[in-house]
């Protein structure tokens, strides 16, 4: 079961069934197959090219994908930070990993790693993250702080946290998506502040976390405590 895949119940409805709804499974999941099918549609529009571009990937980078699906940003990124970076393709769904994996292989790419992470954590084997990347991804994770909390351990004291998702009122189907605020206020918890807001995409937000340490944005001269850019 892919991270993307992942879809919360109302609210409302946990409460109306109570423990019935979690014993039940909060989360369904659509067969590796379909996912694929969907994520690789040409009707997607990943602007994956800009996306690379913003977080200024450098050969030599440590870059964990977050819920990689079907590897639309892995093999790119894996590519960016060539020869001597590895990108990590993480999922808890182990056939979404094969196909990552297979789709690297098929195109050269020796640097990609797969990940089986769960529920709750990434579980990646090394702590020395420049970058955790969620692609609309934090939105399908149950406990999302729990889950920013287990990845801020994976993390170079100035490594940033990439979060790419929605507003409710950005969407028509609102209960699904995550208010920034809401974002902020768990990332805070861990002493990550917005440090650069690109201005990409017209119906999410994009921003980068980090931390006030080392190299961090939030620390350059004139940054003002974070960036909005185009």
């Amino acid at each position: 079961m892919t991270l993307r895949r992942f879809l919360i119940w109302y609210s409302g409805l946990a409460c109306l069934f109570g423990p019935f709804t979690n014993a039940f499974a909060q989360l369904q999941q659509l067969p590796a197959k379909q996912y694929i099918e969907r994520m690789e549609s040409p009707n997607r529009d990943l602007k994956v090219p800009e996306v690379i571009s913003k977080l200024r990937l450098k050969p030599g980078d440590v870059v964990a994908d977050i819920g990689s699906g079907a590897g639309s940003f892995s093999i790119p990124m894996a590519k960016a930070i060539a020869p001597n970076g590895i990108l990590y393709a993480v999922d808890i769904d182990q056939k979404m990993l094969d196909y990552v994996s297979a789709q690297a292989k098929s195109e050269g790419v020796t640097n990609l790693r797969t990940v089986l992470g769960e529920n709750d954590s990434p579980k990646l084997p090394v702590k020395n993250v420049d970058i955790a990347f969620f692609h609309r991804v934090l939105h399908m994770i149950e406990h999302r702080q729990a889950y920013v909390n287990a990845t801020a351990e994976f993390m170079k004291p100035d490594g940033r946290i990439v979060i790419i998702d929605k507003n409710p009122e950005q969407s028509p189907n609102s209960w699904m998506w995550l208010r920034q605020s809401d974002v902020d206020t768990w990332m805070a918890a861990i002493a990550f502040y917005p440090a650069e807001k690109f201005n990409l995409f017209p119906d999410r937000y994009f921003v980068s976390y980090q931390r006030p340490y080392g190299n961090s944005v939030l620390l350059q001269k004139h940054s003002g405590g974070g960036r909005n850019k185009d």
